[in-house]
């Protein structure tokens, strides 16, 4: 990679990185972890790889989106090709898919 296309990677990156996430409250973190994992295993998921999931996923979204944001998440749909936010979000949980396993 060059060096004017790593400043300019940079320069796209700046914005991004300046916005401070605020984190979620705790317990508003852990009773959606705690209504994740019930749903997951009600799938058929085990209880860890439910709840190792959905702290995985959690993790995520609060690191991309943060309080600031927390509306648009709740409308997105985690799709790689939809919207910003809906791709925000799939990249924000795909990386649990290893938990996924039953």
């Amino acid at each position: 990679m060059t060096p004017v296309r790593i400043l300019l990677l940079l320069i796209a990156l700046i914005p991004h990185l300046a916005i401070a996430k605020t984190p979620w409250p705790h317990d508003a973190k852990n009773s959606c972890i705690s209504r994740c994992a019930d749903s997951m295993s009600a799938q058929g998921l085990s209880k860890q790889n439910a709840t190792s999931y959905c702290s995985c996923a959690a993790d995520g979204m609060e690191k991309e989106f943060g309080m600031e944001e927390y509306k648009q998440m709740m409308n997105a749909q985690p799709n790689p090709r939809g919207s910003s936010d809906d791709r925000r979000l799939h990249s924000a949980v795909s990386a649990c898919q290893k938990y996924l396993r039953r």
